[in-house]
């Protein structure tokens, strides 16, 4: 009997703590910060992505709230059908090119054909943004 319930037992813990631990797995090691988001019109503060945790502290997140504070994204800055996703890191945000046939920080750079990128330094990288899966 003792051999079936101490595996039940941690299996039932394991499965406890797997979602905990899925939450510092959603994204790389570099890119998790101590920060706040808006939650449910609330702030919540804690560890996570840098795409999630937009606020580094709790008084601009409450300030964010009260609408003291602008939405860094409402400009638009992502070019070419770039989205914008907010972040702790300067300038505020971070443009998500995929699959728009751009790259760079706004978007501003049109994705080389292979033709051009043959051609290119060979030191060049092929910027992700541009790959087509």
């Amino acid at each position: 009997m003792r051999a079936v319930v101490m595996p039940a037992l941690i299996l039932l813990l394991l499965a406890g703590l797997l979602p905990l631990l899925g939450v510092a797995w959603a994204c790389e090691p570099e890119q998790l910060v101590q920060g706040c988001r808006i939650d449910e019109n609330a702030c919540v503060c804690g560890l996570g992505c840098d795409t999630t945790f937009r606020y580094s502290t709790r008084d601009q997140c409450q300030a964010a709230l009260k609408g003291e504070e602008r939405d860094v994204c409402q400009s638009n800055p992502c070019m070419n059908g770039g989205v914008c996703s907010q972040t702790v890191k300067d300038p505020g945000y971070q443009c998500l090119c995929a699959n728009t046939g751009h790259y760079g920080h706004t978007c501003h750079k049109k994705c080389p054909t292979p033709e051009e990128f043959s051609r290119m330094d060979a030191n060049t990288k092929f910027p992700i943004e541009c790959m087509v899966i």
